[in-house]
């Protein structure tokens, strides 16, 4: 998929600058498995696409819905941001993300016009400059965070109506402001060697199944609001942050609700009984692992038959001074997990082991305190996920006490 297949109503962005982590070994904090970003440019299109969300969430399907046209679907870019996880001290929040765009504060916004615009694209090249992702951090997601134009804050269009077009008005009345995400594996190459992001508006993501031919009509136009069709316009206003391809939805709402939310399409590939999510837990080398040393704690590691040694010999004041952390372990809310792992300590101590999040390192499944041996022994626990999240993080605490601690054959396998 390259975004310039989206031919229609496609307004192209060439924007940002993505950054390389130029030496693992400035990155403070990680000793093994530093993941790092290459250097791209970066395209970002703006389109309203007619065919069905794609099952996966990644390709367009080839069905098409005439029912509903766009003539101005229209929204205010406040912020572009990436979401990262560090292991070195920043200066932000990280919940909040990065703020790629704008490098400033600005009051005012820019208006995107996801339907075709009559300005030519070269007015949008301009309108970012160049913008660097933080090189230090694991690159999540890409976000764009909008809201609706304030001296027009509704999508005109057309509905079909037995057999004739009718025109509509949709208002933003009921939605604050969105924010659409994407995984960093929905970013594809652009033929100029760019990475390319599509920002796809589905109409019949939108529409779908909705009994939107039974509005009714105030005089010659079909108005979706808090006085007209309201029931269905309720509907539209719920529905409009989800019916865009991103990976993770984020709405506002007028009456004080928000919902955060990932895809149901994207969740569904990670939804898997008997997948093992752990990528590389027989140590084979040391990819997808993060060695952490923080407030006071210091280890090093080896690796042999197939196995990760890591060597404490400054304890730290925490357990979590010294971290061996695996990123990236989906999470499905409500799904039952069991963690396996085989261990062994040179003198009989306890560590924990947790699942949270990368940015608030909340909790979110298990977190154990377990016994290790001085022999191998094999562990399995069983735990409920709290949330849907893709990003969570296994830790094995290892600080507090000085020690070495041999670990292999990690695995989480979804049980129910």
């Amino acid at each position: 998929m390259r975004a310039k297949r989206f031919g229609i109503f496609g307004l192209g962005l060439y924007a940002f600058i993505f950054l390389a982590c130029s030496n693992s070994s400035d990155q403070a904090g990680i000793e093994i498995g530093n993941p790092e970003i290459q250097a791209h440019s970066f395209e970002a299109h703006f389109v309203v696409d007619y065919g069905a969300k794609p099952k996966n969430g990644f390709a367009k399907m080839a069905s098409e819905s005439d029912s509903v046209l766009v003539d101005d679907l229209s929204l205010s870019l406040w912020r572009l941001s990436a979401y990262s996880s560090y292991y070195i001290y920043v200066g932000f929040d990280l919940a909040e993300g990065l703020t790629l765009w704008p490098e400033y504060a600005v009051e005012v916004p820019m208006k995107i016009a996801f339907a075709e615009d009559e300005n030519g694209r070269d007015d949008w090249k301009a309108a970012f400059g160049d913008i660097e992702i933080d090189g230090s951090g694991y690159l999540k997601e890409i976000g764009a965070h909008f809201s609706p134009v304030a001296e027009q804050p509704q999508m005109t269009g057309s509905l079909k109506i037995a057999g004739s077009y009718v025109p509509f008005t949709f208002s933003f009345a009921g939605l604050d402001s969105l924010e659409v995400r994407y995984l960093q594996n929905q970013l594809d190459v652009a033929d100029n060697g760019a990475l390319s992001l599509t920002v796809r508006f589905c109409v019949a993501e939108w529409v779908n199944d909705l009994p939107m031919t039974a509005a009714a009509m105030d005089g010659d136009t079909i108005r979706f609001d808090a006085l007209h069709n309201s029931i269905l316009w309720d509907s539209l206003t719920v529905r409009f942050a989800r019916a865009f391809s991103a990976a993770h939805h984020l709405a506002y709402f007028s009456n004080g609700n928000t919902e955060d939310d990932f895809d149901d399409s994207v969740l569904s590939r990670y939804d898997i009984i008997d997948s093992n999510w752990v990528s590389n837990g027989n140590f084979a080398d040391n990819r997808n692992w993060i060695l952490v040393n923080q407030l006071g704690g210091f280890a090093d590691t080896s690796l042999a038959d197939n196995s990760m040694t890591v060597n404490v010999t400054q304890a730290g004041t925490n357990s979590y001074s010294v971290q061996l952390i695996h990123e990236d372990i989906p999470l499905i809310q409500g799904r039952r997990y069991k963690l396996i792992f085989t261990a062994f300590a040179d003198s009989a101590t306890q560590i924990t082991v947790r699942l949270g999040s990368y940015n608030t390192y909340h909790t979110e499944a298990l977190q154990r305190h377990v016994q290790m041996e001085t022999i191998w022994k094999s562990y399995e626990f069983e735990y409920i996920a709290y949330v849907d999240d893709l990003f969570a993080r296994l830790e094995f605490n290892l600080g507090k006490h000085r020690n070495r601690y041999q670990i292999k054959d990690v695995k989480i396998f979804r049980i129910d």
